[in-house]
């Protein structure tokens, strides 16, 4: 059978870029209801310091202070610790319990303190969340990529022929790549929250928030963690587009593919360094090898 022209091989990565983004604004959307929801928690707790201890909803710098240094009161204490408990991550809650379970914690808690605490707790429980979704994203975009590009080499060649099917340590292994900067995609995902933790603290202080409404306080907050969300969502799209390109390799690898021609996609969105490359042919070997999978990954 002759071989396919270019435009067909054009055509079923386009589809498949489709798809994935599809599942791709999928995910996002779900992202963006955890992030919804971690903001309106928190602003429930700015409402419960604020709201009974001001008639007009401002304090002034003097009493934003005071009432921050205020003791907590037992009731919350014990509420935190039911949201640690919330919190999936076993060495996360563990690390939040033994601070919080030490002796002289809960006798010293400020309500600044509280506040900290509680948005600390609301980013890793998001975290948690972001974690668990993006990774369902991934690991569908690993799938769905290797058998779609096996599926499009029979067909476009006209071949049929038996091939591995892609195992869970493979997966593992994929998802475990520090590709980028030293880290994989879950490292990046807590960076992101510590980031996001320490400019809450900073920007959540009690000299940020005096003279300041309940209101403007949290329209403040909401930016804020937008800005978490735009990171999160520019990171699920690129995390996508690597998973993408690795399961088409991986598919390469498993056919004994020597070459392959690289096609961009060349609109406003393709970036300088893509559209280089186009129509350029390169060799499967040249590829930088992946990680070897350590012992003690877990996912």
């Amino acid at each position: 059978m002759a071989r396919k022209p270019i435009n067909y091989w054009e055509k079923r990565s386009t589809e498949l870029m489709k798809r994935l983004e599809k599942g791709t604004e999928n995910t996002i959307s779900s992202l963006i209801q955890a992030y919804e929801q971690a903001t309106k928690n928190i602003n429930k707790e700015i409402t419960r310091i604020f709201n009974k201890y001001t008639e007009d909803g401002k304090l002034t710098k003097k009493e934003a202070i005071e009432l921050l240094n205020t003791k907590e009161t037992k009731e919350f204490y014990n509420n935190l610790l039911k949201e640690i408990n919330s919190v999936e991550d076993v060495d996360v809650k563990r690390k939040l319990l033994a601070k919080y379970n030490a002796p002289a914690y809960s006798y010293r808690i400020s309500r600044y303190q509280a506040l900290q605490d509680n948005i600390d707790i609301e980013l890793k429980k998001l975290a948690n969340i972001e974690q668990d979704i993006t990774k369902i994203r991934y690991v569908d975009t690993i799938k769905e990529g290797y058998y779609h590009n096996i599926y499009d080499i029979q067909k476009g060649t006209g071949l049929g022929f038996s091939f591995a099917q892609i195992d869970n340590r493979t997966i593992k292994l994929m998802l475990n790549e520090k590709w980028f900067d030293n880290k994989n995609f879950s490292q990046r995902i807590w960076r992101n929250q510590e980031k996001l933790a320490n400019y809450l603290r900073i920007n959540m202080s009690a000299d940020n928030m005096s003279g300041k409404s309940i209101a403007k306080i949290s329209k403040e907050l909401a930016e804020f963690m937008d800005v978490g969300l735009f990171n999160a969502t520019r990171l699920v799209r690129t995390e996508t587009n690597y998973f993408a390109n690795e399961s088409e390799m991986l598919a390469y690898e498993e056919l004994d593919i020597e070459k392959y021609r690289y096609i961009a996609t060349l609109d406003k969105k393709t970036c300088k360094h893509c559209a280089r490359l186009d129509n350029q042919v390169f060799y499967v070997k040249n590829r930088k090898p992946r990680q070897k999978l350590s012992t003690n990954t877990q996912f």
